[in-house]
């Protein structure tokens, strides 16, 4: 089936979403653990205890390559299962520019350059899905803009990146096509690190040609843009929030479904406890100091902290901050 032929706004609402022709109305809890959670597949146990988080969390965010391309089909098998009894879709946070079209400037690889990934890894990940009888329904796109386009830093002999954004564009399609071709419903949105994003010069027309571009050739908009706040970097609350601003106007010129924050500790958070007190005060920063209501609320981690995803009656796990979210809310 060709990208092209596929209706954004129709994969939406058969998903039961209720939408407008500009945004994603109803807010969306997603949870997305760190792959080496050390309880993590607990979490997919009829008895785990996050019951009332699950029933509040309508999407939950795996890491493409931990939680589907290397893990077995058994595995695969439990966790589909458990979400599709649960009522929670499953999103897949992917580095999808495809590495075997070695991009000019060469740059990225599996495993070196965040934000690639090859186009077999893709297919896997979908047959083992398929076969556990589940459905992938959002794809999180992992940094391409900043990767492809922006990203000047070195892994070993690679060099920087500075891909041409129509390139950017064209390396993302294939592994793209994989998911369109396996679940036709499946929404399409992007993660970007919204301080690094907005420390370059020109970024608001950068953006705007990528949303453009994305929807050229893929022929939906972008359904929603993620924000990686980097919180413990300099004006990184500050920038969020100006990012936060401007999708607003994209929303408006249908380049862009909705937008969407990662609620996570800071890097630097030396303990569990730490770091979920860092994700709860960046929630009320957002949300309550700065008057932002994001049509996503994240809660996600990749660090090291928290070690632990359950259970929810803990105040130093992950899926307690899914409790207190909506308790607050």
């Amino acid at each position: 089936m060709s990208v092209y032929c596929v209706s954004w706004l129709s994969a939406v609402v058969g998903l039961g979403l209720v939408v407008s022709t500009t945004t994603l109305e109803a807010q969306q809890i997603w949870l997305a653990p760190q792959g080496n959670v050390v309880d993590r597949m607990e979490l997919f146990k009829p008895e785990a205890p996050w019951k009332n988080a699950a029933s509040h969390t309508q999407v939950f965010k795996f890491y493409a390559n931990q939680a589907f391309n290397a893990a077995p089909q058994e595995e695969v098998n439990v966790v589909v299962s458990d979400m599709k009894r649960r009522g929670i879709a499953i999103g897949l946070e992917a580095g999808v520019m495809n590495v075997a079209a070695k991009p000019k400037p060469a740059c990225g690889g599996w495993g070196l350059v965040e934000g690639y990934g090859p186009v077999a890894m893709h297919e896997v990940i979908a047959r083992k899905v398929k076969v556990a009888g589940g459905s992938i329904k959002y794809i999180a796109m992992d940094e391409p803009l900043w990767f492809g386009h922006y990203y000047t830093g070195k892994l070993g002999d690679q060099p920087s990146c500075r891909i041409a954004i129509g390139d950017v564009v064209k390396l993302i399609v294939p592994s793209l096509e994989v998911y369109i071709r396996e679940f036709p419903d499946v929404i399409i949105g992007d993660i970007e690190p919204s301080n690094a994003l907005a420390s370059q010069p020109n970024w608001q027309r950068d953006y705007a040609a990528w949303a453009t571009e994305f929807r050229s050739a893929v022929g939906r908009p972008l359904a929603f843009l993620q924000l990686d706040a980097a919180w413990a970097q300099p004006h990184a609350p500050q920038r969020a929030r100006m990012v936060y601003a401007y999708t607003q106007g994209l929303i408006k010129q249908s380049l862009l479904g909705g937008v969407g924050i990662i609620y996570n500790g800071n890097s630097t958070d030396a303990s569990d406890a730490a770091w979920v007190q860092s994700a709860r005060n960046h929630v009320l920063l957002m949300e309550r100091d700065y008057g932002l209501h994001p049509d996503q609320a994240v809660f996600q981690s990749w660090t090291l902290h928290p070690t632990h995803a359950l259970p929810e009656t803990s105040p130093d796990t992950l899926t307690s901050l899914v409790d207190f979210y909506v308790g607050r809310r």
